[in-house]
């Protein structure tokens, strides 16, 4: 996608997404979009309205029903993705959403959508962008008194961003007494040994 597509699809799901999400759910993906356009312009990983873009839409599908997320798998021969935690089926519903339904097919953005929630096995730049956007984009961050330091500290180490996500993540899982998904595991201890 050259740079001319990529504003003009940016300004296209801009007025879409709002359609398919509440108004506080639009808000946290316009936070999460700077966000991860400062990371990105920050650490060079990937281009800056990519991360944007990603940011706009990842959580498109984020408040449809558990019948969207389980017919949308089935329909695109994916059905072992009702495994996966439920909390989790809007990231993997909204790559299959944007690609079929938009005619989104930049990998690395679909890519990052995938993976926002539970992490990734081997993160690409973009994934780790955005992984640690949807954190520093949420109310629970935001209202945090140690978010300032989070957020300073995604600045300066981008896995410090990534990092900050997967523990609250799994502190949260283990305070609820709910399994941990191995891809939130793997992305917690690739992101203490780059830390």
């Amino acid at each position: 996608m050259n740079s001319a597509e990529l504003r003009a699809r940016t300004q296209e799901f801009k007025k879409i997404v709002p359609t398919e999400i509440t108004i506080t759910r639009w808000e946290h993906s316009l936070k999460v979009a700077e966000i991860a356009k400062e990371l990105a312009i920050i650490h060079s990983k990937e281009d800056a309205d990519l991360a944007y873009l990603a940011g706009i839409v990842h959580d498109i599908t984020k408040q449809k029903t558990p019948e969207f997320h389980l017919t949308l798998f089935r329909e695109s021969g994916q059905a072992e993705l009702e495994k996966l935690p439920s909390a989790a089926w809007h990231a993997y519903s909204a790559a299959i959403y944007l690609k079929t339904q938009y005619n989104l097919k930049q990998e690395t953005i679909l890519s990052a959508v995938r993976n926002h929630t539970l992490g990734a096995e081997t993160p690409g730049p973009l994934d780790l962008i955005l992984y640690a956007s949807d954190f520093l984009g949420s109310e629970y961050a935001e209202t945090n008194s140690l978010y300032p330091e989070w957020r300073e500290q995604a600045r300066k180490n981008l896995y410090q961003g990534v990092l900050c996500k997967a523990k609250n993540t799994m502190e949260d899982l283990i305070a609820s007494g709910k399994k941990i998904h191995p891809k939130t595991i793997l992305t917690y201890n690739l992101a203490v040994s780059k830390c």
